[in-house]
């Protein structure tokens, strides 16, 4: 009965009636019953900010969740099993409850918005734009389930698809079967489709999800499908989107000519497109979670002293990588994303080299300086996210390789800091998604486990990246892409049945 305790728990939790000015503040403003949640605008806002207190604090489905999937691509070691031999009993649950208990309170918004009279809301257009939101971000968050625990990869009649939700769950509900994993697919995008229809035009922020986010997110779904089920109608789709995107951004959204300024202004940077804020409060740090204030400095590090008291060079350390140095450590950007930092530890006072565009100054050295620096931003989608995305479409798609290069060349193009070399059309095609596979890892590495869907679409000499990158007696085994569905939820609901080969 755990899991049930724990979704009733979600639908009654006053966390999803949060204040308006304050959308992601745990700190709860009323507790009001589930009946009586929607009955005027401001509930029906609030409860659909509540939604955003689900997921965004802590690890959650934020940086443990790309330092695992970053980990599964063989880059870097830092959590998890590298090998893909996760079983019921061991499998991550933290991406399966946190989705659920996010799709639970989209629930709550999506069924009973409709119920809250038009003449309380300014314009209808303001009710359909907050029911868009909430139906994106049940779509969202059921592409998470889907991508880390279903087979999401098989053919549409596979029965191996996700629990699928539209309910607040109680105790009438809370067992559920499977859908296909073309049943998963259609939810999936109907949910993300009905946000593009109905979410604002203008974008406001990234700290909540936009229609510039929703789009280019779906593109980036159609690419990871596309690719693994060799469908020439989603990657052609997957362009024309993000195609559309990049011609219409908003002048709010562009690239930081300082790279270190992304980082430095976090989710107050002008790339970001969507990214975990955490508010202003007493326990911001804390609430950064395990991997963003803490862990980067004992895994994924390299001493800044070497065992004989000499400095180690920057261009020295190696930070947790497996594969790849001659090339990462070479590129203008590593001396961005990686710096030197002190431990996390009160009584640690050893520094390190350290992935400080997602460390910052570690959870005690930020929290004790002057102003205190406590940004733990979580990107989820930056900007040049989307022009590394369109480079390899056009390559996907037919383009020649100046075609295609071309995205990436305007990207490099808008930074002076560091500076980026133009690259030269590449001779064949083959060359030319080496470097776009390149340009994935030295821009956006350990940021929103790009590396990890990365690794098993590109190719090097006729394997999969990831088994490059891995070596040794790896084969690639598609049917170990996703997680096993963790054992209580196994245990407690009778009506499911675990991935084939995953007990």
């Amino acid at each position: 009965m755990k899991n049930i305790k724990i979704i009733l728990l979600s639908v009654l939790t006053p966390l999803l009636l949060l204040s308006c000015e304050d959308f992601l503040n745990n700190v709860p403003r009323n507790q009001w019953p589930v009946e009586e949640a929607m009955t005027t605008y401001d509930k029906a806002k609030q409860s659909v900010n509540g939604i955003y207190g689900q997921f965004m604090t802590g690890d959650n489905v934020n940086q443990d969740y790309y330092a695992r999937l970053t980990t599964r691509s063989g880059l870097i070691q830092l959590t998890g099993l590298m090998d893909f031999t996760e079983n019921q009993s061991n499998s991550p649950t933290y991406v399966w409850t946190t989705s659920y208990y996010a799709i639970n309170a989209c629930n709550l918004a999506i069924n009973g918005i409709p119920k809250v009279p038009d003449s309380a809301f300014p314009t209808t257009t303001a009710k359909n734009e907050l029911i868009g939101e909430a139906r994106f971000l049940r779509g969202y968050f059921n592409s998470l389930l889907l991508l880390s625990y279903s087979c999401w990869w098989d053919t549409d009649d596979s029965k191996f698809g996700i629990i699928y939700r539209d309910q607040t769950s109680d105790v009438s509900n809370i067992n559920m079967p499977r859908i296909t994993v073309g049943e998963s697919w259609t939810k999936v995008m109907e949910d993300i489709d009905f946000g593009i229809a109905n979410m604002p035009s203008a974008f406001a922020t990234p700290k909540k999800v936009s229609k510039v986010f929703a789009k280019a997110y779906k593109a980036k779904l159609l690419l990871i499908r596309g690719t693994m089920r060799n469908s020439a109608k989603d990657l052609t789709d997957a362009k024309t989107i993000i195609d559309e995107v990049i011609s219409t951004l908003p002048s709010t959204i562009k690239m930081e000519a300082d790279m270190q300024q992304t980082f430095l202004k976090a989710w107050d940077s002008q790339e970001q497109i969507f990214v975990r804020y955490i508010e202003d409060v007493a326990n911001r740090t804390n609430l950064a979670g395990y991997w963003s204030r803490y862990g980067l400095s004992y895994a994924g590090n390299t001493k800044y002293l070497t065992a004989s008291g000499t400095v180690l060079p920057q261009s020295e350390a190696t930070c947790g990588i497996l594969y790849g140095l001659d090339w990462i450590r070479t590129d203008p950007r590593w001396f961005i994303a990686t710096g030197r930092a002190r431990s996390a530890e009160t009584w640690d006072t050893s520094e390190s080299w350290i992935w400080t565009k997602i460390y910052r100054m570690g959870g005690y050295a930020g929290a004790n300086a002057t102003p205190k620096d406590e940004k733990y931003a979580v990107y989820h989608m930056r900007l040049p996210e989307l022009y590394i995305m369109q480079a390899e479409l056009i390559a996907r798609t037919g383009g020649s390789t100046a075609q295609a290069i071309a995205p990436i060349n305007l990207m490099r193009s808008k930074r002076t800091n560091p500076v980026l070399a133009q690259i030269p059309v590449p001779a064949s095609n083959e060359e030319l998604l080496d470097i776009i596979f390149k340009e994935y890892i030295n821009e956006l590495i350990l940021e929103n486990g790009s590396e990890f869907y990365a690794s098993f679409r590109f190719m090097k000499e006729g394997k999969t990246y990831m088994e490059v990158m891995k070596a040794g007696s790896f084969v690639f085994d598609k049917t170990k892409l996703q997680w096993p569905i963790p054992n209580t939820e196994m245990i407690n609901n009778s009506l499911i049945e675990q991935n084939p080969g995953q007990k």
